[in-house]
């Protein structure tokens, strides 16, 4: 007598998409990403800038980042360090550098904890290099 298994089923990995809120239009799909990040971070702000210091996008949040965008270059190259205050209280930031299609562009995100701030910053980067890719 042979004695006969099923196959079991194999378990679901690495399939499951965690975002909730997608959006097609480039723009929002970047917003939505960042102010993810800055939620799950408690971040001031995370934003997306050019070599030029120019804002390209940013997560949901009242304040006025221009101010912001036009140094992150230039602490992204290294060439200034932060000093950066928010009600009176100093405020940490960190940025990587990305680059797109020979165009180097600059994620930057302020505030949090080291930590938080750091993983949320990769993220960010990776979203963004995504996001931009499609």
């Amino acid at each position: 007598m042979t004695l006969r298994i099923a196959k079991l089923p194999k378990p679901q990995r690495g399939n499951v998409d965690r975002r909730i809120n997608r959006s097609d239009n480039c723009a929002d799909a970047l917003e939505l990403a960042l102010s993810s990040a800055a939620s799950r971070a408690n971040l001031d702000a995370i934003l997306l800038v050019d070599g030029d210091g120019l804002l390209i996008s940013q997560n949901s949040t009242s304040l006025d980042l221009t101010m912001l965008a036009a140094v992150t270059p230039i602490v992204g190259r290294g060439k200034a360090v932060p000093r950066i205050k928010r009600n009176g209280e100093k405020r940490e930031m960190s940025v990587c550098e990305l680059e797109i299609d020979g165009d180097v562009l600059y994620v930057a995100a302020l505030g949090g904890d080291n930590t938080s701030r750091q993983r949320e910053l990769g993220r960010s980067l990776r979203a963004a290099e995504r996001i931009l890719a499609a």
